[in-house]
């Protein structure tokens, strides 16, 4: 037999071509997948979670639930009567079996050969976890998140509410409460304006790169018309809070008002209209509304005088704060843990919250205020201020300053101008 070479030859070519051009096609209607090539730099990690590698465990998330105790966990987890007395004895100085709040996560870690728990991880907060060790002597250990703080610089502009211009420039709503406490001294958040405007410098909390929170606010200025307050942080010894320019405390003895995120419903008058018993008489105090169990805070340092509930005042409580000032906080839905007659409390520490109780015909606290013995209007009143910064420790506060107020110039916001007609862009500058 004969072989023609010629043609052997042409086909040997030939073949690679066809090899490829099938490939080509397989690839294409999806039979042949590439492998991929994670390279030796790009090695697939596995993922930890406070130290424990969790691809080597079947991972379960169990949410607490209204009325559940620890143990009727455990019991769930399938953990044995004497090996629950020696989970409770070793975490009875570490850990408040009482404490579980409804929403929180319990992390299952469990073995997939003999699918026993191993690990029991509850995480009360993202900063924090307790983790349990289920061997035959467990052990339990507090595990602190390391946090990252990363710098944020914001700005917004008023045109309802400081709520509104919060979502407008898509800032964090808990924001609001950093800024009023920097602001609290010369701001009445109480009386906001269309068209003022705030910047602010605060830091966000990381773990893991997922943000789980705001940090303190560095610096923040409001400007109203012409004016322009400003609240820079400083801390060092036995100095800490927020202070302005030149150096003066951002905080008097009193705050402004006892609830944040509220309104004025009723002021102080020598003769009003009772809303129920329909008859004019003083009203001696402010009405603050706000919605039920928002936190009441006490305006000042004091002791607490009375707490308790009475005929028309509803459940209140009353601080003595010195010889001159005392306070009383009527109509709560209910006192705070730990408010009783003779407790100290500091400003702005909850005392109780917000309700309806006596004669009252919504949810709200009336707030009243003695001055040597005899009621008189808070807001119409001068009241002293916070103690001023030592002179000695100025030029390094003012140091300290420059440089925050230089980030401040930073924040250059744009916002609309409020006119008649279309609104037109503008840009604001400190």
């Amino acid at each position: 037999m004969k072989i023609n070479y010629r043609n052997w030859s042409l086909g040997y070519r030939l073949f690679p071509i066809g090899i490829i051009f099938m490939s080509l096609l397989l690839f294409s209607l999806g039979w042949i997948q590439p492998k991929s090539d994670k390279g030796f730099f790009n090695v697939e990690m596995p993922v930890f979670m406070d130290g424990i590698p969790l691809s080597e465990y079947h991972h379960e998330i169990r949410p607490v639930r209204s009325n559940d105790y620890f143990g009727g966990i455990l019991w769930e987890c399938g953990i044995s009567p004497q090996k629950h007395v020696k989970v409770i004895e070793c975490s009875k100085d570490i850990f408040n079996f009482n404490a579980l709040r409804e929403g929180h996560q319990f992390h299952q870690l469990y073995d997939p050969t003999d699918c026993q728990l191993k690990w029991l991880i509850y995480e009360p907060r993202p900063q924090y976890a307790f983790r349990f060790k289920m061997d035959d002597d467990p052990i339990l250990e507090k595990i602190h998140r390391p946090v990252q703080y990363i710098e944020k610089k914001a700005a917004g502009f008023i045109k309802s509410s400081l709520w509104n211009a919060m979502n407008d420039a898509n800032l964090p709503i808990n924001l609001i409460v950093g800024l009023e406490t920097a602001l609290e001294c010369a701001v009445d958040f109480h009386h906001l304006q269309q068209g003022d405007r705030f910047k602010v410098i605060y830091s966000e909390e990381v773990i893991d790169d997922r943000s789980v929170g705001l940090g303190p606010i560095e610096a923040a200025s409001f400007t109203q018309g012409d004016s322009t307050y400003y609240a820079f942080y400083y801390e060092k010894d036995s100095l800490k809070g927020f202070y302005d320019l030149q150096g003066r405390p951002m905080k008097s003895m009193f705050l402004k008002a006892p609830i944040r995120f509220s309104r004025i419903s009723s002021h102080f008058s020598p003769s009003r209209l009772h809303p129920i018993l329909k008859i004019r008489r003083p009203h001696l105090g402010t009405d603050y509304a706000a919605p039920y169990g928002t936190e009441i805070m006490a305006v000042a340092d004091g002791v607490v005088t009375a707490a308790t509930r009475s005929g028309g005042n509803g459940i209140y409580v009353k601080i003595r704060h010195n010889g001159t000032y005392q306070t009383q906080y009527l109509h709560m839905q209910k006192i705070a843990r730990g408010i009783k007659p003779g407790t100290r409390v500091r400003q702005g520490q909850v005392i109780g919250f917000v309700g309806s109780t006596g004669l009252a015909t919504g949810p709200h606290v009336c707030f009243r205020f003695w001055k040597n013995g005899k009621q008189v209007s808070h807001l119409r009143e001068r009241l002293p201020e916070a103690k001023p910064m030592p002179t000695e420790m100025l030029p390094e506060y003012l140091v300290h300053c420059n440089k925050l107020m230089a980030k401040l110039r930073s924040v250059v916001p744009v916002h609309e101008e409020i006119t008649s007609g279309p609104s037109k862009p503008s840009i604001t500058n400190p």
